[in-house]
């Protein structure tokens, strides 16, 4: 493929999902859910440096009210066989429209929240295995937003821990099926939630398809439970993920 092309597939990707949202209404249960649709594209400058780039839209299902899309980039150093680091930013829009519970009373609400997310990450595989690695991440996040006249600033610390691998122990390859695991908590670092440190706890199990070198795609599963504060039931939500991921060799 055109490397020139592949830098605008996930504008293109982005247009398109936006337009979805506008066009269909997704209502699959009465509980609180969301559909994600994510592009991804890796670009390998050498064997020290990497960007990543990626794209996507964020639907609320059932009852949720807001639909969301947003990009991200970052630079990826790699120190050792074991150890990264990156530094990237996010921008993500979110439109909340619907009837919310606000004083004992039902309201309507029509408003657009910009989110603007630099972060820096630090990133460990190990143990290492015949065909794998077991992958940690460690993320702080600085979130500034900006509601009409209103801004705020948050900041949290995530850890991940994953687990992609085959089923028969192998090393991923083209033309082969893996699975991916992980878990990952949010940890309020100022003013991520009320009293509350722990703030998020999210799950996820998915199947991937490796169809070449350059592409792979992953369907996911995610259980997600959120407290924002400490005397007010935790929000349980589930995501439905689609991943399309494309790497680009820029020394070959």
């Amino acid at each position: 493929m055109n490397k020139r092309l592949a830098l605008a597939l996930p504008l293109l990707f982005i247009v398109l999902m936006v337009d979805a949202q506008q066009q269909f209404d997704f209502n699959l249960f009465n509980g609180s859910g969301e559909l994600r649709s994510i592009y991804v594209q890796r670009h390998r400058i050498n064997d020290k440096y990497t960007i990543n780039l990626d794209a996507g839209s964020y639907l609320g299902l059932g009852n949720n009210i807001w639909t969301r899309w947003g990009f991200r980039g970052s630079v990826q150093r790699t120190l050792s066989h074991n150890y990264k680091v990156d530094f990237g930013f996010m921008y993500n829009r979110t439109h909340y429209k619907g009837e919310v519970e606000l004083n004992n009373t039902d309201e309507e609400i029509d408003a657009t929240r910009h989110e603007y997310r630099p972060f820096q990450s630090f990133n460990i595989s190990y143990p290492r295995f015949k065909a794998s690695a077991l992958q940690h991440r460690f993320r702080l996040e600085e979130r500034f937003f900006i509601h009409k006249d209103v801004r705020d600033f948050k900041m949290r610390l995530r850890y991940l821990i994953q687990h992609m691998g085959r089923f028969d122990g192998k090393a991923i390859a083209p033309k082969s099926l893996y699975y991916r695991a992980f878990a990952e908590f949010n940890f309020n670092i100022y003013q991520e939630a009320e009293d509350v440190f722990w703030v998020r706890g999210r799950y996820c199990l998915g199947l991937g398809y490796q169809f070449s070198s350059k592409f792979t795609a992953d369907a996911n599963y995610y259980y997600e439970h959120t407290k924002v504060a400490s005397g007010i039931d935790q929000i349980i939500t589930h995501i439905f993920q689609l991943t399309i991921r494309q790497t680009i060799n820029w020394n070959k």
